[in-house]
């Protein structure tokens, strides 16, 4: 199944983030093929990051959660909100 979280970040968290970076990346790295697409959202001058984007494929719901809760961005606290939602694939067709 194939999910979409949005995780926006509290205001100010920079340092946070740079700083739990490494260990973020390594922990999302573990999933392998699982994770489609990861990466940060930015404010609209491209500088400053506001939260992460990941569309994973994960056998249930529970995985998805469970992925997202052991995210060491969100073990520091850094996320303001979380969202999972359970998406579908239409564009571009699979052959």
């Amino acid at each position: 199944m194939l999910f979409h979280i949005r995780c926006k970040d509290k205001p100010s968290q920079m340092n946070m983030r740079a700083s739990t970076r490494a260990v973020h990346l390594g922990y999302v790295a573990k999933f392998g093929d699982s994770v489609l697409f990861a990466g940060p959202t930015y404010t609209d001058e491209g500088e400053t990051v506001t939260g992460s984007v990941f569309i994973i494929d994960f056998e249930d719901r529970a995985a998805a959660e469970e992925f997202a809760l052991g995210d060491p961005y969100r073990k520091v606290g850094l996320f303001e909100s979380v969202e999972i939602e359970q998406i579908r694939k239409v564009i571009p067709a699979d052959d």
